[in-house]
């Protein structure tokens, strides 16, 4: 995953996401632990890495709050807002594709 991108909440597309160290149960007792960016937002529980959009509830990962547009290289996250739109990039290393949404995820033409 690429270590410059800001990515913004999908929850609350006005704000950047921050890099933080992230422990979560991965099925019966095994924690893992990785980096991820978490929205600053109070009460926002929204995550991004490179699985895309996720949410951790009682310490695991919600496999129904799961929100993934991507290309054929990882998960995109929100790169900026225009209006009702919403312009995703690609997370990955050398990858600079994009896709724009509307704000209920779903494909607009540009």
């Amino acid at each position: 995953m690429r270590s410059d991108i800001k990515p913004l909440c999908d929850k609350h597309p006005q704000v950047e996401m921050e890099l933080v160290g992230v422990e979560a149960k991965m099925g019966g007792s095994d924690v893992q632990r990785w980096l991820a960016f978490r929205c600053p937002m109070q009460d926002c529980t929204r995550l991004f890495d490179r699985g895309g959009y996720t949410t951790i509830s009682d310490g695991s990962i919600d496999p129904e709050s799961r929100n993934f547009i991507g290309c054929e290289h990882g998960a995109m996250f929100i790169e900026s807002v225009e209006g009702d739109r919403l312009i995703w990039r690609c997370c990955m290393d050398g990858c600079e594709r994009s896709r724009t949404t509307d704000r209920s995820f779903r494909p607009t033409d540009g």
